[in-house]
């Protein structure tokens, strides 16, 4: 396993802006003869399961904790098979918040947080 990791952390970042980078065998991850095991440090399973975090780096509210990195300006999604993992290159921007369409309720406009009690008062109220 450390194997893949020194690998991936090589290669990934030359692998083209809009390319793929697979990795198979994920299932020796929990094979102890292999220095696996289930949630085992180290293995490459529980390496990769930062990339889900690092994917969503953009929404973080903790950025001391949680940065966006490399790994989130350029993949564009993961994709795990039995054995396989399948990342997806491509430029990423921060997301934006954007509204379309025409309002059901014109003069309706939810506020966050508690939209939901404050939801549940409008009915009680009857409207």
């Amino acid at each position: 396993m450390p194997q893949q990791i020194a690998t991936f952390e090589e290669l990934f970042p030359k692998v083209m802006a809009n390319g793929v980078y697979l990795v198979e065998d994920l299932h020796t991850s929990y094979w102890r003869d292999w220095g696996g095991g289930l949630k085992r440090q180290g293995s490459f399973i529980e390496y990769s399961k930062n990339f889900i975090d690092q994917l969503h780096a953009w929404y973080s509210q903790e950025p001391k904790r949680l940065k966006t990195d490399e790994f989130t300006r350029s993949a564009h999604s993961l994709h795990y098979y039995d054995s396989v993992l399948v990342i997806e290159k491509r430029p990423m921007q921060p997301p934006r918040r954007k509204r379309t369409g025409q309002p059901l309720f014109p003069d309706y406009e939810p506020q966050y947080p508690g939209f939901i009690n404050q939801l549940k008062r409008r009915l009680k109220r009857g409207g």
